[in-house]
């Protein structure tokens, strides 16, 4: 008899960043996970970048920025941009970013997209595997990562002190289960958005009922956010048990 031999799916883990690389005639978006990366969208030009001209630009920054939009929206605030020696197409970038997309640009703004800048190519896989054991590349995830994480950690503790003005911040996987499956009792809320750190998502006794929610929130379109035990952030969840969720008050 032929023996099958199961395919072993490698965990793609949870998102980290949103990688670019920029080249003269593309851009080849990945997203970074803890465990994987996987491919996103490769952006191809009809001429070389210098050719363009400002109206063919901005179309290409927007397609860009099109394409990482859901990503974006659903908490992912990590970008880091892969750019050739000498060239200023991280530097265009974001200068796009500031001029049309205040909301990701604003010092204040929950939306505030972190972005660092490695050179180097993010072109292929083989690239990207080579990038990702340059210690230069390492520094940049953990320096962008933190940012992203100190400015979450800034938003739970202004939640945290309007808890006495009637905000409610949920801690259990049980009370987060009640309001998503519509069993609340305590007035018209919903989630907003849920934030537990890896070791909490790891460890949990319960992992697919963990999980089950996850997929739920996601399915809502709750934004949720795995952060690193061992940042300010995940130091600060984790006093609260590793699991927090933010709720609004709705209408209807």
């Amino acid at each position: 008899m032929t023996s099958i031999r199961k395919k072993i799916r490698k965990k793609r883990g949870y998102p980290v960043a949103i990688l670019i690389g920029f080249e003269p005639k593309k851009a080849v978006l990945w997203e970074i996970f803890s465990e994987k990366v996987k491919p996103l969208e490769t952006i191809i030009l009809k001429k070389r970048r210098e050719k363009l001209a400002e109206n063919e630009l901005y179309n290409f920054h927007e397609e860009i920025i099109n394409s990482i939009r859901s990503h974006l929206k659903d908490g992912l605030r990590s970008l880091i941009i892969a750019n050739p020696r000498n060239s200023l197409f991280s530097e265009q970038f974001q200068q796009h970013i500031q001029k049309h997309h205040k909301w990701l640009s604003q010092e204040k703004s929950t939306n505030l997209l972190m972005i660092g800048t490695i050179e180097g190519a993010a072109s292929n896989a083989e690239d990207v595997s080579e990038l990702f054991q340059a210690e230069a590349f390492k520094t940049i995830i953990a320096k962008t990562t933190a940012k992203e994480a100190n400015n979450i950690i800034e938003e739970l503790e202004e939640r945290l002190q309007m808890v006495s003005q009637g905000e409610v911040v949920l801690y259990s996987l049980q009370e987060i289960e009640e309001l998503i499956y519509s069993q609340w009792k305590y007035g018209k809320r919903q989630p907003e958005y849920v934030m537990l750190t890896n070791t909490y998502l790891e460890k949990h006794k319960q992992k697919q009922r963990l999980h089950r929610l996850l997929q739920i929130l996601e399915n809502k379109k709750v934004k949720t956010k795995v952060i690193d035990v061992d940042t300010v952030a995940g130091e600060r969840i984790t006093q609260f048990g590793g699991l927090i969720c933010f709720t609004k008050f709705v209408e209807n």
